[in-house]
């Protein structure tokens, strides 16, 4: 069995994941379509991708997404705004029969594929690492873990290749672990800063550890069961993000290898002035605690300044203003 996969949204995710499986997948005797826009991939027909010194092995570059119209699978790797336009593109582009491979954000995007799709698999994953463009053709990643996905014909094949995947049976858990871990985008993306910056600084960390405290009880009152994700359990890192700045930097932040001038995706699409992914990141808390009845003025306060900020208003707060702004 091998297969042609076309990966739609030459982001740094959909690029991260060519990068990664090219190799394998070509050995299998596969082939790997990444498409996306030209200003992405003309770059990368200059010189090789390379993931943390992987060199990619042989990919197809293509910017129209006529170029799935053979594919075995697609693999969507676009940010959660422009899904519609990615379903139009499957619907009019890709076989009837190829199954749907998920790398958003969030847990919403699987349940709009699937209400979308209702006669395809459309299988969940989750890239449980922050990654940034290093460089035109050069991918770092920070954080550890593998692309968790689910079991299908299609990942135990990508698996069986060697592409390097951690395959679940339910993956819902473990979305909403992740979850957890990206409420820090878009206190990152409302103080301006790095991530790591952003982090050296307990006003910014207070937000952020009342946003996942808040996540943490909603959950508990719908019910929701969830994985760690990362080192340290949410619950353990709570007051760990409250403690004094010098005890922080000791304790974690000299720890995480963090790039000092990396971003969260959020923020990295606020600063740009692109539509963020908020409402499938802090967004789903507040579906979650409105469908259970249970208050979450933080992440909606989060909610409500991202998309001012996205509108025009105010992008950037210093910690005090933030934590008066969100918590009050």
């Amino acid at each position: 069995m091998t297969m042609k996969i076309a990966i739609l949204g030459a982001g740094a995710i959909g690029c991260y994941a060519g990068a990664a499986w090219s190799g394998p997948v070509s050995a299998a005797g596969g082939q790997i379509t990444l498409i996306g826009r030209a200003r992405v991939l003309v770059p990368l027909r200059a010189e090789p991708l390379r993931a943390d010194g992987m060199a990619a092995g042989p990919l197809t570059l293509a910017e129209d997404g006529a170029a799935m119209a053979d594919a075995d699978a697609v693999v969507i790797a676009v940010k959660a705004h422009a899904l519609d336009a990615a379903m139009e593109e499957i619907a009019t582009h890709a076989r009837s029969d190829a199954p749907l491979l998920s790398l958003l954000n969030g847990l919403d995007p699987v349940r709009r594929l699937r209400a979308r799709f209702p006669d395809r698999a459309v299988i969940a994953g989750m890239v449980p690492f922050n990654i940034v463009w290093s460089g035109p053709a050069t991918l770092h990643r920070t954080g550890a873990g593998e692309i968790a996905v689910e079991r299908h014909d299609l990942t135990d094949w990508l698996a069986g290749t060697g592409a390097r995947l951690d395959l679940h049976e339910d993956l819902v858990r473990v979305q909403h672990g992740k979850l957890l871990l990206n409420l820090v985008g878009a206190v990152n993306a409302l103080s301006g800063l790095s991530l790591y910056d952003t982090l050296m600084q307990r006003g910014y960390r207070r937000v952020y550890a009342a946003a996942l405290a808040e996540a943490l009880a909603t959950y508990s009152a719908a019910g929701v069961r969830w994985d760690k994700v990362g080192p340290t359990s949410p619950r353990i890192g709570i007051p760990v993000l409250r403690a004094p700045d010098w005890l922080f930097r000791r304790v974690v932040l000299n720890r995480q290898g963090l790039d000092p001038a990396s971003m969260t995706s959020l923020a990295a699409d606020l600063a740009a002035g692109r539509p963020t992914e908020v409402d499938t990141i802090n967004g789903e808390i507040c579906r979650i605690g409105a469908a259970c009845g249970h208050p979450t003025p933080v992440n909606d306060a989060l909610v409500r300044l991202i998309h001012a900020a996205e509108s025009g208003g105010r992008r950037r707060f210093d910690a005090p203003e933030l934590m008066r702004a969100v918590m009050g």
